[in-house]
């Protein structure tokens, strides 16, 4: 017979409230749909349903054909705040701020005057990156939209503030997290799904690095995203997240190389790989492997080591099942200036945060890192409603 607390618990919950999230992830090799029910109340993320198209061709169209189809298998896509996790190759999401200095600094500031300096920051900021941001994407410059805008804080005379209104300052300072993405992909997002349904639009990565800092509170990192063909790296640095660069690097790198000396498969090799990583084999077989794959690990290494030019902590999300050796003294003595790979794990942010994970039966999802990282993000928009919407107001303009 169950107990009065547990009876309690479970009464309890047939009113506790739960959200519905769907995190659309449109990544370098492939696509998921995520549902999740959140109850805030008790810090809980349920993982309901999984939806993976792998692409063995990424493109904007491909990655868009892949999503219309994982989404007719959810019902009542309205019900639903989504958001979007981008690629870097769709999406460039930076945090940084725009200082102004205000004509009349005797005057306090109304909402006319925050509208004009949220206008003039915006326009300030999207100008000074859109080159870079369209350079990144490989797109023309009047091909990339901001998507996605959010006043982070505004300090005035250095001072932070929740709310300018009513305060008299001569210099301004705008702290900004903005969303670029290419046109053709906005026009297919909004054929896609409901735009007033989507809460966030992200790049992943930068998603993934600005969650560590909050989590972490420190103040330079870098996060390496490895893919099957590509190494992605961002960069944290005083709250300051963003896109750093990219090597050719990845999953494909090992198997060529196991093909190269062992003259196996790619199906084989991933399989040797796998083997090597979980130790599921006898240790002569571990460290002749070893052998093999720090060869190749070295070009991982050299690559990190060609973009990081200071000593740093390098967090590895990696999207394959990539050796642990890389975590070890051997391997971290292989890159330049003391800088160390770490691992991630999802008790890094779900400890810190104070919600736990529950998977419902056979529910499989690839990279829980990735799709926690995107929903968390959830947490930390701004919540003052007057400056968003004023800065959302003037971002028509840009997306035309």
């Amino acid at each position: 017979m169950l107990g009065f607390n547990a009876i309690k618990q479970w009464f309890l919950g047939l009113f506790s409230r739960y959200d519905r999230y769907l995190i659309v992830e449109l990544l370098n090799h492939y696509v998921q749909v995520t549902v999740l029910k959140v109850s805030a109340e008790k810090k809980e993320i349920r993982v309901v349903k999984n939806f993976l198209q792998p692409l063995p061709e990424f493109t904007p169209l491909n990655s868009l054909r892949a999503v219309r189809l994982l989404l007719k298998k959810v019902r009542r896509l309205d019900s639903y705040k989504i958001i979007l996790s981008l690629d870097s190759s769709l999406a460039t999401t930076m945090y940084a701020s725009v200082p102004l200095i205000r004509q009349h600094p005797k005057e306090a500031i109304d909402e006319a005057d925050l509208d004009n300096l949220i206008s003039q920051a915006i326009w300030k900021f999207f100008d000074r990156y859109r080159l870079k941001v369209a350079n990144k994407m490989n797109v023309d410059d009047i091909d990339v939209l901001l998507s996605d805008v959010r006043i982070r804080s505004v300090r005035l005379d250095g001072h932070k503030i929740v709310n300018p209104i009513g305060f008299k300052a001569k210099s301004v300072e705008i702290y900004f997290s903005q969303t670029f993405i290419i046109r053709e992909l906005m026009k297919m997002l909004q054929e896609t799904m409901p735009k007033e349904n989507i809460a966030l639009i992200t790049e992943s990565g930068t998603a993934i690095s600005h969650i560590l800092w909050r989590a972490l509170g420190k103040d330079r990192f870098f996060v390496a995203n490895l893919f099957p063909d590509q190494t992605s790296l961002f960069s944290a640095s005083n709250g300051r997240m963003s896109h750093h660069d990219n090597f050719s690097w990845g999953e494909q790198s090992l198997t060529r190389s196991l093909f190269n000396h062992l003259k196996v498969d790619q199906a084989t090799a991933k399989s040797l790989v796998d083997a090597y990583a979980t130790e599921n084999g006898s240790q002569n077989f571990l460290r002749r492997f070893e052998n093999i794959l720090i060869k190749e690990l070295q070009i991982f290494a050299n690559g990190l080591n060609s973009l990081i030019e200071e000593p740093s902590e390098i967090y590895v999300n990696s999207f394959f099942n990539m050796p642990s050796l890389i975590f070890s003294d051997r391997f971290n003595s292989r890159l330049h200036k003391s800088s160390k790979l770490l691992p991630l794990s999802t008790n890094l942010i779900t400890e810190k945060f104070g919600y736990s994970v529950q998977f419902k039966k056979s529910t499989q999802v690839k990279n829980i890192f990735s799709v926690l990282c995107a929903f968390l993000e959830i947490n930390f928009l701004p919540q003052n409603d007057k400056m968003s919407h004023l800065a959302n107001r003037r971002v028509r303009w840009l997306i035309t």
